[in-house]
C-alpha cells in the first residue's frame, strides 16, 4: 500500500506541465498569428486519436473570424498610412505656396511675375485647402491640380521657380491617398467586426482545451501527448518570454 501511495506521488511529480501565459495581452496584430499557430500545432498531432477531438473544433472554429481580425487590423494600420499621406500632402501644398510668396517679394520682375501667377491659382482654388477634412481636401486638390495642369503658363512658373516636382509629388500623393481611403472604406464596410468579443470567446475556448488536455494527460497517460505539449510549450514559452520582456520596457519608460 505504501509503495503504491508513493509510487502514484511518483508518478504525479513528473507529469508533464503545459507552459501558459495570458492571451489578452498580446495585441490585435499579434492574436491571430499566435492562436492560428497553436491551432497548426494541435492538428499536426491528431487531436481525434488524442481524444481532443471536441476541444479542438471548438478553436478550429475561430479561423474564420481569426482571419477578419487580421483584416481589420491592416485596415488599421492603412489608417497610420493614410495619416502619414495626409501630412505629407498638407506639407507639400504649404511649401508651393510659402516659396511662392517669397518669390512674390523678390525684387526680380520675372521671378515676382511667376509668384503671383501661382499664388493666384491657390488663392482661387482656397489657401485653406490644409485645413479641410479628408473627404473636401481630396477633391479641392483635385481640381487645383487639374486646373493648374490645364493652363502652361502656370506649369512653366512653377518650373521657372523650381516647384514643379514639388507640385508633381503632391499631384500622386493626393492620387495615393484617394485609392488608400477608397480601399479602407470598402474593407471596413465588409469585414467590420467586434474584436475585443471575438477575442473574448476564443481565449476562453483555449483555456478550455487546456482544460481537455491536462484531463486527458491523466486519462490516457502523459507518454501519448509528450510531443504535442512540448511542441505548445515551445510556441508558449516564445510568447511568454516577448510579453515579460514588453512588460519590464513598459515599466521602464
Amino acid at each position: 500500500m505504501f509503495f503504491y501511495i508513493f509510487a502514484e506521488k511518483f508518478k504525479k511529480s513528473f507529469m508533464i506541465k503545459i507552459v501558459k501565459y495570458s492571451f489578452p495581452d498580446l495585441w490585435n496584430s499579434e492574436y491571430p498569428i499566435v492562436v492560428n499557430h497553436l491551432i497548426n500545432i494541435i492538428e499536426r498531432h491528431n487531436p481525434y486519436e488524442l481524444y481532443l477531438g471536441l476541444a479542438f473544433d471548438r478553436l478550429a472554429e475561430f479561423r474564420i473570424d481569426l482571419a477578419k481580425i487580421t483584416v481589420q487590423e491592416r485596415s488599421e494600420q492603412e489608417t497610420e498610412m493614410l495619416n502619414e499621406l495626409n501630412v505629407q500632402r498638407d506639407k507639400l501644398f504649404n511649401v508651393i505656396n510659402s516659396v511662392a510668396r517669397s518669390f512674390q517679394r523678390a525684387p526680380v520682375e520675372d521671378m515676382s511675375s511667376h509668384a503671383k501667377r501661382i499664388l493666384a491659382v491657390f488663392k482661387k482654388h482656397g489657401k485653406d485647402i490644409p485645413d479641410s477634412n479628408y473627404t473636401a481636401k481630396t477633391k479641392r486638390l483635385f481640381d487645383m491640380v487639374a486646373d493648374i495642369k490645364s493652363q502652361p503658363e502656370i506649369m512653366a512658373s512653377l518650373e521657372a521657380l523650381s516647384l514643379l516636382i514639388i507640385f508633381e509629388r503632391l499631384s500622386e500623393v493626393n492620387s495615393e491617398f484617394e485609392s488608400l481611403f477608397m480601399e479602407r472604406k470598402y474593407k471596413r464596410a465588409e469585414n467590420h467586426i467586434d474584436i475585443r468579443s471575438i477575442r473574448k470567446e476564443c481565449d476562453k475556448t483555449i483555456t478550455f482545451f487546456w482544460k481537455a488536455l491536462e484531463y486527458c494527460i491523466k486519462a490516457h497517460g502523459e507518454e501519448n501527448y509528450i510531443s504535442l505539449v512540448n511542441t505548445i510549450n515551445t510556441l508558449n514559452s516564445y510568447h511568454k518570454q516577448r510579453l515579460a520582456s514588453r512588460s519590464t520596457r513598459r515599466k521602464a519608460k
